[in-house]
């Protein structure tokens, strides 16, 4: 049966369906406004995972505000079916906008490149990973003029947040076409996956087709994980070699070598635009078909929102509505004033309807102080001077409060891979929280942040002096390091591996120089920083392959739990463990995976042979009792 309405919406057709809903064409009941409304699923309103992803994905949007990503509006339930709404804007997605045979030139790359650039920008100050960037989830708004609006991110329904539990599972989640390698082997997601999926993009849009095609998804996994990408050049000659090279950056294998934030990419971005001859039709509205307006500027206005392709939508969160919130419920939606995280009840028998506001942002990200009311005259002028007492004794007072270590963690978790970026939070965690079960943990991360810090220090000042004409002459072991550290840049394994020769050689020697033992205790740290990784990536495979596997033991049927025990032995059956428990563990898991698959593959054959036996079998007992019988002892 078709759904006509929900909440204070009647549809007026679909939009469009996914995975886990569909989105439907809604005019608002009191106000007649048009949004796109986006529904969980019937049949996963009552199943958790489905509907933790639904939940993250309002949450994320609650967080974001900008005019290059959608912008919620409300969010509900009646009958069980939870559903949100953003504002609906009548244009394509990028992949409509190709699939209708439009082509994108350089200039209106850069400036699609920079819209996103800017959305990403945001998600990541406030802790949010995309992690499906696509043609698909990009809208090119369509003015009444004919030109098109800023591009728009949308479908943050597998978005990551910083400092949260994944709701996703363990499963690898995304686009293939379009995910990075680290996380297509179910490695830690990073800001740098996202640029990655944007350099795919990008390729996308100048040549027409993804970067790498397959004919399975295990040859997807080998050509994103192994293979190079193809230049861009050799599909689109006339592409400029600094946007190639851009791309060439933001697609390689190892985050570590990618530029690094999308601030870094805007610049960058900016830099390209401004050299390249022609620059400024980037900025130009295109009124051609799939035309746009590419702002080459990475301050935005926050203008009146809008979006949507099939999933979701920006809009006005300030129209007035008559319809019951959860405030007037007393029930199902709770704005915590701790960590700011929306609860939904688990309840999904009770109705309510919550629509949002730059209050209700704000209250999800700042401590809210309340204001008091008083009555008239006298009395209201003598309770708002206490007020304002009170107000400014609160705020003195708040000023020497620490951060609560919620906010602190998450902060920290942001950066987990780059603890040198989070040392503030670190040392006041430390500081203030040194007694909580966490805090051996952060310790751990403090000494990979400080010995980061050491390692880049050095860095900047050793090829700093080499660069300044009359600077004194590097000794030879800081030369020698300074070669480690160009190499380290290029291949940072076999910098690991000649890091260790070149403290074994020099750290033993009694006269180093303070100078010259800098460089062998920065050489430490670099390793230091080198295992870490590797420890996180081994830890992460390790649960990965549990995960899969605890998966498999609680498929009945063989022919479903095959190529789970399939895909662990191709996808980590060539790992390089390296020495260490979760190595061993993990090596032993594959092991394990292995003998299972080879035992599972037996089982299935045995049991095929004793079926086309039985099948004979059954056949001869039945011809043998349609046979006649002849006489015995005759004649």
């Amino acid at each position: 049966m078709a759904l006509n309405k929900i909440g204070p919406y009647e549809f007026q057709g679909i939009l469009g369906r996914g995975g886990m809903g569909s989105v439907y064409r809604g005019v608002h009941a009191e106000t007649g406004e048009i949004h796109a409304v986006k529904i969980l699923a019937p049949t996963y309103a009552n199943d958790p995972h489905f509907r933790g992803r639904f939940e993250s994905e309002i949450k994320s949007l609650l967080k974001l505000n900008h005019p290059n990503i959608v912008k919620l509006l409300s969010f509900g339930q009646e009958d069980g079916m939870l559903y949100f709404s953003m504002e609906l804007v009548e244009g394509n997605s990028l992949f409509q906008l190709q699939r209708k045979g439009h082509r994108f030139d350089w200039r209106q790359t850069l400036g699609i490149a920079l819209d996103v650039a800017n959305g990403l920008r945001h998600a990541h100050d406030r802790g949010i990973i995309h992690r499906d960037l696509k043609p698909g989830n990009l809208l090119m708004p369509l003015n009444e003029d004919g030109t098109h609006g800023n591009v728009k991110i949308t479908d943050f329904g597998i978005a990551k947040r910083f400092g949260t539990s994944q709701n996703t599972g363990t499963n690898v989640v995304g686009t293939m076409d379009f995910m990075s390698p680290e996380q297509a082997k179910g490695e830690a997601v990073t800001i740098r996956s996202d640029l990655y999926s944007l350099g795919a993009v990008l390729f996308t849009l100048l040549s027409g087709r993804p970067p790498f095609s397959a004919n399975s998804i295990e040859e997807s996994l080998r050509n994103i994980t192994k293979v190079p990408p193809p230049k861009i050049s050799s599909v689109v000659p006339d592409v400029p070699k600094e946007l190639e090279e851009l791309i060439r950056k933001l697609m390689a294998k190892k985050p570590e070598t990618r530029i690094q934030t999308t601030v870094a990419l805007i610049h960058k971005l900016n830099e390209v635009g401004s050299y390249l001859k022609g620059y400024s039709e980037a900025k130009t509205a295109y009124t051609g078909p799939g035309g746009l307006s590419g702002q080459m500027d990475e301050t935005f206005e926050v203008s009146s929102p809008q979006t949507v392709e099939n999933t979701v939508n920006e809009g006005n969160a300030s129209a007035p509505s008559r319809n019951k919130t959860s405030d007037e419920l007393g029930v199902t939606a709770d704005f915590s004033q701790t960590d700011g995280e929306l609860t939904l009840a688990p309840a999904t028998d009770v109705d309510f309807y919550n629509p949002v506001d730059d209050q209700i942002r704000r209250q999800l990200t700042e401590y809210p102080v309340k204001e008091e009311s008083g009555s008239i005259g006298t009395v209201l002028l003598g309770l708002a001077l206490m007020a304002v007492l009170a107000l400014g004794g609160y705020l003195v007072y708040r000023a020497y409060l620490p951060p609560a270590s919620e906010a602190l963690l998450a902060k920290i978790e942001l950066y987990v891979e780059e603890p040198n970026k989070a040392q503030k939070e670190i040392d006041l965690f430390l500081k203030h929280y040194p007694d909580t079960p966490e805090a051996k943990s952060v310790g751990e991360l403090k000494e990979i942040a400080d010995a980061i810090q050491l390692y880049n220090t050095l860095s900047r000042k050793l090829k700093f002096r080499q660069g300044v004409p009359g600077e004194k002459r590097l000794s030879s072991i800081q030369q020698e390091f300074l070669e480690l550290l160009i190499l380290a840049e290029e291949d940072p394994v076999e910098a690991d591996r000649k890091m260790g020769a070149f403290i074994t050689v020099h750290g033993v020697s009694p006269e180093l120089t303070i100078a010259d033992q800098e460089c062998v205790d920065a050489a430490k740290s670099y390793r230091r920083k080198i295992k870490y990784d590797a420890d996180n990536r081994i830890q992460f495979r390790v649960k990965q392959i549990r995960s899969a596997m605890d998966q498999a033991n609680q498929i009945t049927d063989p022919d479903g739990a095959i190529p789970i025990y399939e895909s662990i032995v191709k996808l980590y059956g060539d790992t390089d463990w390296g020495v260490g428990a979760d190595a061993d563990a993990g090596r032993a898991l594959v092991v394990k995976a292995r003998n299972v698959l080879i035992s599972m593959r037996k089982a299935k054959i045995e049991a095929e042979q004793k079926a086309k036996l039985d099948a004979v079998r059954d056949k001869e007992e039945k011809e043998a009792d349609e046979t006649p019988e002849t006489g015995k002892n005759q004649g």
